[in-house]
């Protein structure tokens, strides 16, 4: 519930701030490490509270930052004309920036507690968890840094609309990622962790749907050129 309460709010807060997003993003970024610095604060001071019950888990959980890698994925697969699509796909990089701030924060705390237990064997889900957490984050990474604008500008167009590519998998292992980091609640009977990962299903299911339909939509235009180009040569002959 947590989920689908953020996921609404934020929309919302996305929707309103893209026009101040795309002219003014670096305090937008500011106010992302802000907050990862209060998660951090308020974990370290171990505070308590109905406000704090609903923050926590955003960060802690990656919950914020796949919220936001959510929209970024799911505006490209948008038609054309779509109105989300229009408002939105102008704020794709930036939001992709602040998925990444906000992601930061998950991945340093379960670092911290993981990093120096390396020397111990890990085993089954939790070893192939934390082996899919390191890939991921590399895939972040690649992706984050050729987010910024004088990379993007440095590389040639092909080499990085593949690199880009990259967030397509990128996206689904995250999924997968935080599954298995939630299956053993779940599994458990714990009902929030089952809701979650019924709400992160969903999202995913819909957007590979909707993904498989673009893609098809695309190879069906791009077959239909060649036989439109023929047409034209062949009346200009006429």
């Amino acid at each position: 519930m947590r989920f689908v309460v953020a996921l609404i709010l934020s929309f919302v807060l996305i929707w309103l701030c893209a026009k101040p997003l795309k002219k003014y993003p670096v305090p937008f970024y500011v106010g992302a490490v802000a907050l990862v610095a209060l998660y951090f604060w308020g974990v370290s001071a171990n505070v308590r509270g109905e406000a704090w019950s609903y923050f926590q888990p955003l960060m802690q959980r990656c919950a914020l930052a796949f919220l936001l890698f959510s929209v970024v994925m799911f505006v490209g697969v948008l038609g054309e004309k779509n109105p989300l699509r229009v408002h939105l796909m102008p704020i794709r990089r930036q939001l992709s920036i602040l998925a990444c701030i906000f992601a930061c924060g998950h991945i340093v705390f379960y670092a911290a507690s993981y990093i120096p237990r390396l020397t111990s064997a890990f085993s089954g889900n939790l070893a192939f968890s934390l082996g899919l957490a390191a890939l991921i984050t590399a895939l972040m990474a690649v992706l984050w840094v050729t987010s910024a604008q004088r990379v993007k500008h440095a590389m040639k167009a092909t080499s990085w609309k593949r690199i880009q590519r990259l967030a397509y998998p990128f996206y689904v292992l995250t999924y997968v990622h935080l599954a298995l980091l939630l299956m053993p609640s779940a599994l458990a009977g714990n009902s929030v962790a089952m809701l979650s990962i019924a709400v992160y299903s969903a999202v995913v299911g819909v957007y590979v749907v909707l993904r498989a339909a673009k893609a098809l939509r695309d190879r069906a235009a791009e077959a239909a050129a060649p036989a439109a180009d023929l047409g034209l040569e062949t009346a200009a002959t006429v």
